[in-house]
């Protein structure tokens, strides 16, 4: 049963105003708009009175009480950010109904605050919804900079760390085989005319499902220790992009009224749709990753040892004295409780799937639209690799060009295309500008890899930029200030999985450019290719995490011997999956 006929209520989004007076008549709903009104205006005239002797940034005018919120498409602010950047520069400031909001449009600015500022600038702003009630409060990319958060990140560092990355690479190895194989027998199926589901499905015969696949199942060894072993009727799969879909619309910051106005929180349920469908929103989660993390918690009650993070937690948790620890939070000595590990668990999978899959299409989008600089890629790889093994980890330092090619993708089309909002713990002041203890402070990803004087042309595709013959391409990530660019965000909030990612990055695309020609749809009429325009916003997704649509595709073979090393590989990883104890692959 599909989970959208289970819960048809969890895919439909109302604004809460326009749901809250569809139920009341016309007496009631004026009475409880002037209510609502009224104690806005005062909680607005308040504010203003208190920064009025303040300098703060500059920013676009908006309207008493709303701000700017009618100025933002919510679910595709980027181009409206950007606009503003070049319009009021390096920080300019918003008011999103009562809420202030910061945004920070250079490197410069958001690594003085999230870098060198941590200590005020590490919080978060969570949207009410979709951390509050959708997550119970206890989504790790949403907790403040509190015990919680801190002992959640502590958890995961021994699981997907810099040290711990590099014991992952096995599995992507033997994924990335299994990826590799499963392209050149998906040949021309995609090909034909496919659509996404009403809610971004991406149809299961279609090609991003593999890659989809592939990220996933890395995620899922390293935090549940197991495979996602088959794409068709593979229940937590599904589920799994259902949470992600959905999380990527909710977790929009405004996307709902009472995320920007607190006081619509105080509404009753019977005036409060959005509140009920964020429970049941709650619930549908719960039963993933709750339902994860009781499968392995029943496994280790079996007797049953599986090497992977939550397995690990739990025994470690066990030992503590903590067998049983329902509930949200932490135990008194600092141990998360269930619903926190499944939902930090959770996270893992929400950070490292999605992203780095879209990162993968848009990297091939990027090639078949730039052809040359496709032939470039796999000439170098040609040279180092050749024909008779596939490339390896150690290869990395004789590819730079194709390192090259991954960053500008990176550069181009980063994935949380706006960042997470930070939140600012004290006032603070940044080039004589105040800004106020509360505020969402956002690291404007978008503007700051499109900024012309950072990088020249910046809308261009140009590897150049970071390419140098003869030298190994750093990656420049981060967590430091040193960087090219800002994908896996800042400070303390650095996301922790970058190595992994980047190694998946790597070893995936280096084997698709060096075994697989692509086949590109055409015209009927010109016989010219159909190639998704880059520069077409329409090519991507909203939400908060923008990825390309579904796009036609064809794979095959670069010769034959290149065929007959991926079959073979793929038959040798099959026998290795059986000698770890995990499941083979079904097709």
């Amino acid at each position: 049963m599909l989970l959208h006929n289970r819960f048809p209520s969890l895919f439909l989004y109302p604004p809460p105003a326009i749901t809250t007076m569809a139920i009341l008549g016309t007496s009631e709903a004026m009475a409880v708009g002037l209510t609502l009104g009224a104690l806005a205006l005062v909680h607005y005239v308040k504010q203003a009175n208190a920064n009025a002797d303040r300098k703060l940034p500059p920013g676009p005018k908006g309207v008493p009480f709303f701000g700017n919120l009618f100025q933002i498409d919510v679910l595709r602010p980027y181009p409206k950010f950007r606009e503003w950047a070049m319009e009021y520069g390096p920080i300019y400031r918003l008011k999103l109904g009562p809420q202030e909001v910061i945004v920070l449009n250079t490197a410069e600015a958001a690594d003085e605050l999230f870098v060198n500022r941590s200590k005020t600038f590490s919080s978060r702003s969570p949207p009410h919804v979709a951390h509050d009630i959708m997550s119970a409060g206890q989504r790790q990319v949403f907790l403040p900079y509190d015990t919680e958060w801190k002992a959640s990140r502590k958890s995961l560092q021994v699981a997907i760390g810099p040290g711990a990355s590099k014991r992952v690479r096995p599995s992507q190895d033997l994924e990335s085989r299994v990826l590799l194989y499963d392209i050149t027998q998906h040949g021309e199926q995609s090909l034909q005319e496919m659509k996404e589901g009403p809610n971004g499905e991406v149809p299961e015969a279609h090609w991003f499902s593999l890659v989809r696949r592939y990220t996933t199942s890395i995620v899922m060894t390293v935090t549940y220790g197991k495979r996602a072993h088959k794409i068709l009727n593979n229940r937590h799969l599904h589920m799994i992009y259902e949470v992600l879909a959905n999380f990527t619309k909710v977790g929009q910051p405004g996307n709902y009224l009472a995320d920007a106005f607190p006081i619509l929180r105080k509404l009753p349920d019977f005036l409060a749709k959005w509140r009920v469908d964020a429970r049941k929103m709650h619930e549908w989660e719960m039963i993933l990753w709750g339902g994860l993390l009781k499968e392995l918690q029943d496994e280790i009650s079996n007797g049953i040892s599986r090497d992977c993070y939550v397995s690990n937690y739990l025994r470690q948790r066990g030992e503590a004295g903590h067998e049983d620890a329902p509930g949200c939070g932490l135990t008194e000595d600092g141990w998360l409780r269930d619903t926190l590990l499944a939902y930090t668990a959770g996270t893992v999978l929400e950070a490292g799937s999605d992203t780095t899959a879209s990162t993968m299409q848009s990297f091939i989008l990027f090639m078949i639209s730039h052809p040359e600089i496709a032939k470039k890629v796999r000439g170098e790889i040609d040279r180092v690799v050749g024909s008779e093994r596939m490339p390896a980890f150690e290869d990395e330092p004789n590819l730079p060009y194709l390192v090259a090619c991954i960053k500008e993708t990176l550069r181009r089309r980063p994935p949380t295309i706006m960042g997470i909002p930070h939140s600012s713990d004290e006032d603070d002041v940044y080039e004589g500008y105040f800004i106020p203890k509360g505020s969402t402070v956002i690291g404007n990803v978008w503007a700051i890899h499109m900024d012309p004087k950072r990088y020249p042309n910046p809308f261009a595709f140009l590897p150049e930029r970071w390419y140098e013959e003869g030298k190994p391409t750093r990656w420049g990530s981060g967590p430091d200030t040193d960087r090219d660019h800002y994908v896996f965000g800042w400070g303390r909030r650095f996301c922790q999985g970058s190595y992994i990612a980047e190694a998946s990055l790597f070893i995936v695309l280096a084997r698709i450019m060096w075994g697989i020609d692509f086949i590109l749809p055409k015209d009927e009429k010109t016989g010219k290719p159909i190639i998704p325009d880059i520069n077409d916003e329409k090519t991507f997704s909203d939400g908060f995490v923008s990825i390309p649509y579904i796009y036609k595709l064809g794979f095959k073979p670069r010769s034959e011997k290149h065929k007959k090393l991926i079959e073979r590989s793929y038959e040798d990883s099959q026998a290795e999956w059986q000698v770890l104890g995990l499941k083979t692959d079904e097709r």
